[in-house]
């Protein structure tokens, strides 16, 4: 074995055994394949359109089930009614981390992002959004992770249960590296969900950030199993769409399908490619077909 697969079978190990710890040891009776679905989402940046109107009006026609937008401000319910009109449900909320205001060691920044969320919270129950995606830290390390972790858990014990009032979810977002120094891997996601134990919370996957933090893709998904409620897709290098490079979806969607996955499937990338969105598009979800099938 060369020393590179020894070390990459290694992490996928450890991944897998994160997984069966979080979801209790895969088997065949655990493979949910038959419930899974694979329904498509975007943000609006890569979608034909010269507004939101029209670019709604594009995703139904051409087989988007949902659309992902980013924080919802006081002209929040005029969203739900072009997404109503479009035929088109609000999938999700793609917030950010708050400016890390959440995980601040000022009780009084925290207290602030409490606040900011708990409207976004509302906001998403009156439009009918299930998942607020959320990333706790962004920069530098300035902490230990274990800090950040408590601080973490804490906020989704006190606003999960307020944001299951509200019929939606705090979604934990991993990120790769260079972005984050907290929270990279969908099973460590997963486990701050089940140390939090409360409803209202959950966790998501994303190509773009798991291509170099996650052994196998396969088995990130299972790890993340029941708190998966999200995914996002980006191809490895420039973050766009996917089947542009070599990076293959195969295993992400085989997970997807062992798990029973009947969330959303959203775009969060650039068009790359001739960067003909009304081309580009179109082959991607193609791609992500074909690699749907295959799983």
């Amino acid at each position: 074995m060369q020393r590179r697969d020894f070390f990459t079978a290694a992490a996928l190990g450890g991944t897998l055994a994160a997984a069966a710890q979080l979801q209790g040891t895969a088997s065949a009776a655990d493979n949910k394949q038959g419930l899974a679905k694979q329904r498509f989402c975007s943000q609006l940046g890569i979608i034909p359109g010269s507004n939101e109107g029209e670019k709604l009006a594009w995703m139904k026609k051409n087989g988007f089930e949902a659309v992902e937008i980013g924080r919802l401000g006081d002209n929040y319910l005029d969203w739900k009614k072009r997404a109503d009109d479009a035929g088109l449900p609000i999938a999700s909320l793609c917030i950010g981390s708050f400016g890390n205001q959440l995980t601040d060691e000022d009780p009084e920044k925290r207290k602030k992002g409490y606040g900011e969320l708990k409207v976004q919270i509302e906001r998403a129950g009156a439009v009918g959004a299930p998942v607020i995606v959320y990333v706790p830290a962004t920069g530098k390390p300035d902490r230990p992770n274990q800090r950040i972790r408590e601080l973490t858990v804490t906020m989704l014990k006190e606003l999960g249960p307020f944001a299951a009032q509200h019929k939606t979810n705090i979604v934990l977002e991993p990120l790769r590296r260079n972005e984050a120094w907290f929270l990279r891997q969908v099973s460590d996601a997963a486990q701050i969900c089940k140390d939090a134990d409360t409803d209202g919370i959950g966790c998501l996957g994303d190509s773009f950030h798991m291509a170099p933090e996650e052994p196998d893709d396969f088995a990130a998904i299972v790890a993340g199993g029941a708190y998966l409620k999200h995914i996002h897709l980006g191809n490895r290098s420039k973050r766009q769409l996917p089947g542009l490079d070599d990076h293959s979806h195969v295993k992400l969607m085989r997970g997807l399908k062992y798990i029973g996955y009947t969330g959303f499937i959203s775009f969060e990338c650039g068009v790359g490619g001739s960067n003909n969105k009304e081309v580009e598009v179109p082959k991607s979800v193609e791609y992500l077909r074909k690699c749907w099938e295959e799983a």
